[in-house]
Order: C-alpha cells, then sequence, then structure tokens
C-alpha cells in the first residue's frame, strides 16, 4: 500500500510540476533557457534555469518537449544548484515555497504566499489522494467513444496552465469523493421549497423557472410523491447537498426556515453527477443541467453565480431563438450553444437576492447517457508520463481501425475539429458580433468513431457582444437588453478571442497530439493558419480578429499564475479581464 501511495504521490507531482513551471513560464520573464554539459549542439538535454536572488541559488529542470504554443514538457526532478555545491534535488512544495519567497516573482505580493502555497499543496494531495484510489483512467479513449459523464469524469488533473489546478477552499477529501466529478460518484438532490413571495426568478421560454423546476421532480421517478405534495403551492429548489448543509447556517436563511417560508425535505431522487466543473450537475433522466452556486473557491475565484449573470443567460437564450439562432442553424448544422432558459433563488424579506442560493437550468441535449461526447479538456489532459493523453489514445484508435498511421490521422482529426468548432465560434463573432468564452471546459466534442462530430457550447453567462454589432442585434432581436452583457470593442473582442479559443482550446488540442510524437507543432499550427487564412477569405463584417490571430506578433494568455500569487478573486475583484492577460509570442503569425 506504501508503494502505490509513493506511486500516486510521483505521478501527482510530475503532473502538479508540469502545470505550475508552464503557468510561472507564461508569465515571469525572469527564466531562460541552457543546453547541458560542455556541448552546445541541439542533442544535448535541454534546461531550464529559475534564478532564485533571494537564496543566492537557481533551480533548474530539464526541459523534454519544447512548445511553440506553452505548453512544455519536463523531465524530473527539479534540481537546485548553488555555487560550489552539488545540485539538489528537491519536489514542487519546497520549489513553490521558493517561488512564492522570491522577489523578483512575488514583488510586493509576498504577504500572500502562505495562502498561495496551501493552495499548492492542497491541490497536489488531491492529486496524490484521487490517483491512489485508481478511480478512472484514460483508457475509455481507447476503447470506444465516452458518453458524456464519462467525458466529464475523465477530467483528472484540472487546468494545465495553473499553479493550483486542483485547490478547493473548504473542500474536504470526504467531499471531494462524494461530490468530485473525477471518483466517478452520484448523489441525490437536497430539495428545498419556498413561498412564492421568498423567490426571485426569471425565464425566457414560456414555462416559469418555478413550473420548470418543479417538473424535474414530478419527472423523476425516484422522487417520493409525499415531497411533491408538501411543496404544493411552493416553490422547489434543487440544491446540491453540500451547498445546502452550509446555508442552512446562514442566519438570513435560518431565519426563513424558522418562519416557514422556507422548508428544507431533505435528500431525495436519483443520482446526479458533477460535470468537470463540479457547480455543474447532470442527471441522464432530466431535462436540464443544473448549475449551482457552491461557496467555495475553485482555483481563481469564488463559484457563486451572480443575478446579472442569470439575466445574461436569459438574454443569449432569447436571441438565439430568433432570426440570429436561425442563421446559425443554417450556416453551421454541427454547432450547438447550450440555452440556460430559466434561474430561481431565494430573496430576503426586503426582496434582495440571495445569490448564494442561485440555481440556473441549462440545456441537457445528452438525455438518455448514450451519446458519445467528452469536453474538450478531458480529451486534451496530458497523463502523467508526459505523453499520452485521450486525445492520442482516440487518435491511435482510428488509425488502428481505418488501417493507416497515427500520424495521418492526427492532423486529419484536428482539422475536422476546426471544422466543427473554431469556425462556427470565428464566423460569429466576425458576421454576429457574438464572444463566446470558449475555454477547454465550456466546449463538449460530439464524437462519432473517434471523429469529431459536432460542438456544444456551453455557459452562456459569460457570454459578449462586439460593441460595433449593437445596432444590428438591437434591430434583430427589440427590446433585449445587450448592454447588461459583457461589451467589448472589436480589437478587445479579438485578445479575448485569441486567448480563449485559440490559446486555451486550439493550442491545447496541438499539444497534446504533439506531445504524443504523433504530429509535430510546427506542422499544426501552419494547419492552423492555413484554416484561418480559409476564413478570413471569406467576405466577413468584422475581420479585426483574424488579423489579430493571422499577424499579431502576439496573443494574450490569462496570467493565472499571478492572479493565484496574489489571490485576487476573479469574480468579485477583476472587472477589467485585459487586465490579468500576459502576451505570449504567437506561433501562428510566424508560421
Amino acid at each position: 500500500m506504501e508503494m502505490m501511495h509513493d506511486r500516486s504521490y510521483d505521478d501527482a507531482d510530475r503532473v502538479a510540476t508540469r502545470a505550475f513551471l508552464n503557468s510561472l513560464m507564461r508569465e515571469w520573464t525572469g527564466w531562460s533557457l541552457h543546453r547541458q554539459g560542455d556541448g552546445e549542439g541541439e542533442d544535448a538535454p535541454l534546461t531550464a534555469r529559475f534564478p532564485l536572488a533571494a537564496r543566492g541559488s537557481a533551480v533548474e529542470v530539464e526541459v523534454a518537449h519544447l512548445s511553440r504554443v506553452g505548453l512544455h514538457g519536463f523531465r524530473l526532478p527539479l534540481r537546485e544548484r548553488r555555487p560550489g555545491l552539488a545540485a539538489r534535488p528537491l519536489r514542487l512544495p519546497e520549489f513553490a515555497a521558493m517561488v512564492a519567497a522570491e522577489p523578483a516573482v512575488a514583488g510586493g505580493q509576498a504577504g500572500a504566499g502562505l495562502t498561495f502555497l496551501r493552495r499548492v499543496l492542497d491541490s497536489l494531495d488531491e492529486t496524490a489522494g484521487f490517483l491512489a484510489q485508481g478511480v478512472l483512467s484514460g483508457g475509455v479513449f481507447a476503447e470506444r467513444d465516452p458518453s458524456f459523464l464519462e467525458g466529464e469524469q475523465a477530467l483528472r488533473f484540472g487546468h494545465a496552465v495553473h499553479p493550483t489546478p486542483r485547490s478547493r477552499d473548504e473542500f474536504t477529501r470526504a467531499d471531494a469523493r462524494r461530490f468530485a466529478p473525477e471518483y466517478g460518484g452520484g448523489f441525490p438532490l437536497r430539495w428545498w421549497s419556498a413561498v412564492p413571495r421568498c423567490v426571485a426568478q426569471g425565464a425566457s421560454r414560456t414555462r416559469s423557472a418555478a413550473a420548470l423546476t418543479r417538473a424535474l421532480a414530478a419527472e423523476d421517478p425516484a422522487i417520493p410523491a409525499r415531497l411533491l405534495d408538501a411543496a404544493d403551492g411552493r416553490v422547489l429548489l434543487p440544491m446540491h447537498p453540500w451547498q445546502a448543509a452550509r446555508l442552512a447556517l446562514d442566519p438570513e436563511i435560518a431565519a426563513l426556515m424558522r418562519e416557514g417560508l422556507v422548508v428544507d425535505h431533505g435528500e431525495a431522487g436519483a443520482p446526479w453527477s458533477a460535470t468537470s466543473s463540479l457547480r455543474s450537475l447532470y442527471a441522464p433522466q432530466a431535462a436540464f443541467m443544473l448549475k449551482v452556486s457552491l461557496s467555495l473557491r475553485l482555483t481563481n475565484s469564488a463559484r457563486l453565480i451572480k443575478p446579472a449573470e442569470g439575466e445574461r443567460g436569459l438574454v443569449v437564450d432569447r436571441l438565439l431563438a430568433g432570426t440570429v439562432g436561425e442563421r446559425i442553424a443554417a450556416r453551421f448544422p454541427r454547432f450547438h450553444v447550450l440555452g440556460e432558459p430559466a434561474f430561481l433563488m431565494l430573496r430576503r424579506a426586503d426582496g434582495a437576492p440571495l445569490a448564494q442560493t442561485m440555481v440556473v437550468l441549462r440545456d441537457n441535449p445528452f438525455r438518455g447517457g448514450d451519446a458519445p461526447a467528452c469536453v474538450l479538456a478531458a480529451l486534451c489532459e496530458i497523463d502523467p508520463d508526459g505523453r499520452e493523453s485521450g486525445l492520442s489514445r482516440l487518435v491511435r484508435r482510428i488509425a488502428a481501425r481505418e488501417g493507416e498511421a497515427p500520424a495521418a490521422v492526427a492532423p486529419r482529426w484536428f482539422r475536422r475539429f476546426l471544422d466543427a468548432a473554431a469556425a462556427p465560434l470565428l464566423v460569429l463573432q466576425a458576421d454576429e458580433g457574438l464572444l463566446f468564452g470558449a475555454h477547454q471546459q465550456n466546449l463538449v466534442v460530439g464524437l462519432s468513431e473517434g471523429w469529431p462530430d459536432r460542438v456544444y457550447f456551453r455557459d452562456c453567462q459569460g457570454t459578449g457582444y462586439v460593441r460595433e454589432f449593437l445596432p444590428a442585434l438591437r434591430a434583430a432581436a427589440p427590446g433585449l437588453d445587450f448592454e447588461a452583457g459583457h461589451l467589448f470593442g472589436s480589437h478587445e473582442a479579438a485578445r479575448i478571442m485569441g486567448y480563449y479559443l485559440v490559446v486555451n482550446s486550439l493550442f491545447a488540442v496541438i499539444g497534446a497530439l504533439a506531445q504524443a510524437d504523433l504530429a509535430t507543432e510546427g506542422d499544426l499550427v501552419g494547419l492552423l493558419r492555413r484554416f484561418l487564412e480559409e476564413i478570413a477569405a471569406q467576405p466577413l463584417r468584422d475581420r479585426t480578429c483574424l488579423d489579430h490571430l493571422l499577424a499579431g506578433r502576439t496573443l494574450d494568455s490569462k496570467g493565472n499564475f499571478m492572479i493565484c500569487l496574489r489571490n485576487i478573486d476573479e469574480n468579485t475583484q477583476v472587472t477589467d479581464p485585459l487586465a490579468a492577460y500576459v502576451p505570449l509570442a504567437n506561433p501562428i503569425a510566424g508560421c
């Protein structure tokens, strides 16, 4: 058992160190590359060196894969070198403490170092603990196309470019085992009911949010009739059990319960499972998925849904129900936006909303549980060995079935993915003024015999609009409050699209294929450039984003390392998302 623990910790250390270093190297310019030994030839091992002036030393690590798209691979251990002394191996916890205390990195934020270090250690410990369970592996991709839920639960390690990818403040190990998606479990919802005047709600379709949540309960055969009878004339709220237990201790909510305005009916019904985002829940029998507020911090922010975010989801749903949505469906029939047509939450006696109780309903196109699909982040997640991924296994399966070399299948898979995912997202920004935050966890890839067949975008609450398109959008959908959403000028929108779609998502596909030696990054970046040139040749209304991608010297990447080191909550303390971006050399322009 101890040997298993040691192997799990070693694997977790490799995964966590890779994510830590890649995030640090994107944001801190103090590191450098060197060839080991006396030789300067290309065959000499390449080393990344991180000088730590405060300690009078430098930490080095061998670079196993030098990436043009910012997803490097490393060969551990890390080694600290001091003049006149032998190199000393060290693990991530010690290195993270050194970095957090280094003024050249932390600047004037060194006081946040203890919180940062705790999150690094918690993330590492959670990854090691999960690996020790042996619950899931990437093997499903080698055998068949996963179901939607299998694809969501296959994301094991979290954000690939983040110093604390599995940090979950307030979550215990027991909480993770019950509620985290990677453990593959499920749990019943906890049902509350409230008198209508204590509920704030909104809906964009014909049925109210209250009617939809009651239908969720009524259509679940595992919900006892007595629960529905007890809630007659009241509004049913489906609650995450973890959140409900904490909310019951909230003085304002406890007061509502004492007065009988809110009633806790306990846990009931068929199991629901967390998707890769943790706070979004899925049940194969349900017409909708649920996105809930959770009073904990995941990676960069506390996961409370703001009331304005619920309203934004309704605006997007109404917009796509009209002529804009008809044009999108006709032009890109394999691209789907998962609507968020309703939300509800409790409110205080004075009418003020209690955001910590908010529940959003999201369309569930995977009802029945059999439709093969996978969140892109799980497909692109690199194994602890630094080579294989769900995507590489999937490509090898296609190659074996079709009698081709994997290296011939990989660029074809990438091109099909570009056609299914990138083309609609780019054109909708350029021709409709819609800006979708298409990072890896917001793109679900529908699969057919391993090939990308269709793409689903989720999380409409973060959708933005290009300011120059507002007159056309208002004409297409009169009465909608686009100003309540995220508004960006075309140049700002180009930078945001460059990060979410290209750096976060497309570069992840390139990195996964290249690290498995299924293609070179240069060839795949070249393929991406040719694809973008084809899109740019179309008669588009706004070419700003494509010009930026094809000719800009740099692209933007979110500054996850410094956001985390400085203990900034993105949800409450960042008003300008571009302020947290850092430049990344644009490999597309260099092709």
